[in-house]
């Protein structure tokens, strides 16, 4: 049997000698992606197989493995079936489990994904699973962005782009624009949030410029622009009113415009309207989609907090420590470390409890 690509790329890195610290001089990736290069949980795309090759004088035969065909598969779109059930099964893992433990089962069916689609003898059935593919990666991106992997999460949200093209989903590149807009939402970069969400917005998809209307209106609310936050906000209710369904983003929320509103209206200094609209939105949330619930719970603690019932949003953050624990979430953390700032600014007396556990979470 052959070796794969990255079996290969481990034996000729031990032959030629060289360590994985070493290899980060001669690729431009870290040292923890190189690991997951070699363990097969990345897949090779051209240009890094090309980058590869050059380093490890492989003269040609890494990009020859990189492009490889699998044994062909046949015309049975029940595969396209079986992968697409799978996905939503991960997706149900990733509301409620760690991001590691989700990206355990996750990236290998990215691999294996764009082995079928490569090798498939039907070309319908190959743009499903190149598709298909492309699904599973974008989601592995947000599991990597949750694990607090930027880097890895650009590069599988890239990925899907690549697959996303090749099974004909051109709207998919536009909505990496959203995923880089929230990346730069979460740094606190509020001009490179509206920039990319302004790329976002030249899609053809509804969907995707109704996103990336919401990411621009947060965008402009943290940097304090409210009128340009509520042109962006009004733009977005009005593109999301004839979405009926969206292929990209978060499945979890019943109104996405209203919690983008609420987002904003905290960031702009809003806060009792922000708590009143997450009171109105939260029990819509599903229970099982523990990570929103974290997510959008703890900015509604955060907002009642700022309006000046700091006992409540302390009664709200309790309800909510055991599921944090378990989602182990980088973004969420992000909002567990402002409210940790804030008792420590308050010093209520509800809060003295509260913090030591939030403490706890943080620094485990």
């Amino acid at each position: 049997m052959s070796p794969t690509f990255a079996q290969e790329v481990r034996r000729l890195r031990n032959e030629r000698g060289y360590s994985l610290s070493q290899m980060t001089g001669l690729v431009p990736y870290s040292k923890g992606h190189l690991s997951k290069i070699e363990r097969g949980h990345v897949h090779p795309n051209p240009e890094m197989a090309k980058l590869f090759d050059a380093a490890l004088e492989a003269g040609g035969r890494l990009i020859e493995l990189a492009d490889a065909p699998a044994r062909p598969v046949q015309s049975d779109h029940s595969t396209l079936l079986t992968f697409d059930s799978m996905f939503d099964h991960h997706r149900a893992l990733g509301h409620r489990l760690s991001p590691e433990l989700v990206l355990a089962s996750l990236r290998p069916q990215v691999e294996a994904l764009s082995a079928l689609a490569r090798s498939a003898d039907d070309p319908a059935l190959g743009r499903g699973l190149w598709l298909l593919a492309a699904k599973y990666a974008e989601y592995a991106g947000w599991m990597e962005q949750e694990r607090g992997d930027d880097a890895s999460a650009a590069e599988l949200t890239k990925l899907a782009v690549h697959y996303a093209h090749k099974g004909g989903d051109l709207d998919l590149e536009a909505y990496a624009y959203v995923r880089a807009s929230e990346f730069a939402l979460y740094r606190g970069d509020a001009h490179a949030t509206v920039r990319y969400a302004r790329k976002a917005a030249k899609s053809r998809s509804t969907a995707v410029k109704a996103v990336a209307a919401q990411r621009e209106a947060q965008g402009f609310a943290l940097a304090g622009v409210a009128d340009r936050c509520q042109e962006a906000l009004d733009r977005a209710a009005e593109l999301q009113r004839t979405v009926s369904e969206s292929p990209y983003g978060t499945t979890s929320l019943v109104d996405q415009v209203a919690i983008a509103r609420a987002w904003s209206f905290h960031d702009l200094g809003r806060h009792a309207e922000a708590a009143a609209i997450l009171d109105a939105q939260m029990p819509l949330i599903a229970p099982a989609a523990l990570r929103a619930r974290t997510r959008f719970g703890l900015r509604r603690a955060l907002a009642h907090a700022e309006a000046g019932d700091v006992d409540h949003a302390c009664s709200l953050v309790v309800e909510l420590l055991d599921d944090i624990r378990q989602v182990r979430s980088a973004t969420v953390h992000i909002d567990l470390t402002a409210f940790s700032r804030l008792l420590s600014r308050l010093r209520p007396a509800a809060g003295r409890e509260v913090a030591g556990e939030i403490s706890e979470i943080l620094f485990a």
